[in-house]
């Protein structure tokens, strides 16, 4: 079975920069370098072009963006939501030079506005979409790209750099999570529901149905302990959610981190 190269677009201000990951990309075998952009204009015509010229992908799904942070006046957070409106099969990757909580919390929030106005559902899906990875340039090479293709684009999953992670780790040093806490929090990284956490956990109403209120209470409080902030519907923060509480297992599981 003949896999083809995932299409990547680039998009970077700063050309000593974008050449760097551009050539890291060339040198992935599984990826293939279609094309770059300097600024944010530039690559919103290059996406409404292609997602025009492709007639049977015109959600341009399994293509993938690596757009850095800073990009002029505007931010690749902005832009890579601009492009989802666009073409909703996108992924999307943002990369910058620091490690930031807040930042990965923008960058995975479904639930924002733009300019202090509510941002519109996205015109093809019916619902607004976060993007898909946070990286950071000082790690770029073909291998760390490769697992970032492999994680946002063949698994559909989300990528966070893991010293991003530490980098709130440093910050829980010394607290620890309930049991009944860390057994929700455990129930929510492998991917299930509220009513589903409810029934696993056993918390039935009169009539043996889920009661998702000690649930959602849980998670209240999973997301203080973590310190992720957003509206409470926002699926942004039960990602981010998922990566904090698999990265605080591994901490808590290897005794010579822990103090």
């Amino acid at each position: 079975m003949i896999t083809m190269p995932i299409p990547v677009i680039v998009v970077d201000d700063t050309p000593v920069k974008r050449r760097g990951v551009c050539e890291f990309i060339e040198e992935t075998p599984s990826l293939r370098l279609h094309a770059q952009a300097g600024d944010s204009t530039t690559a919103l015509r290059l996406i409404e072009a292609l997602s025009a010229s492709q007639s049977g992908n015109t959600a341009l799904a399994g293509w993938l963006v690596f757009s850095d942070l800073r990009l002029g006046n505007s931010n690749g957070v902005e832009l890579g939501r601009a492009m989802l409106e666009i073409a909703p099969g996108l992924r999307v990757v943002i990369y910058t030079q620091d490690p930031s909580w807040t930042l990965a919390a923008e960058v995975f929030r479904h639930e924002y506005t733009r300019r202090g106005t509510p941002r519109a559902s996205n015109r093809r899906t019916g619902h607004s979409s976060g993007l898909h990875g946070y990286a950071l340039f000082n790690n770029m090479d073909p291998d760390y790209i490769n697992n970032i293709a492999t994680s946002v684009v063949m698994r559909n999953e989300s990528f966070i750099d893991p010293e991003v992670l530490n980098y709130l780790l440093k910050r829980l040093r010394g607290q620890r999570l309930t049991p009944r806490q860390e057994e929700c929090a455990s129930l929510i990284a492998i991917g299930l529901s509220n009513d589903d956490i409810a029934l696993r956990m056993g918390f039935l109403s009169t009539s043996g149905k889920p009661n998702i209120g000690p649930v959602e209470n849980l998670v209240s409080e999973l997301y203080t302990f973590f310190v992720i902030e957003g509206a409470p519907s926002d699926p942004g923060r039960r990602v981010l959610l998922a990566h904090a509480y698999e990265a605080y297992a591994g901490l808590r599981q290897d005794p010579t981190l822990q103090t």
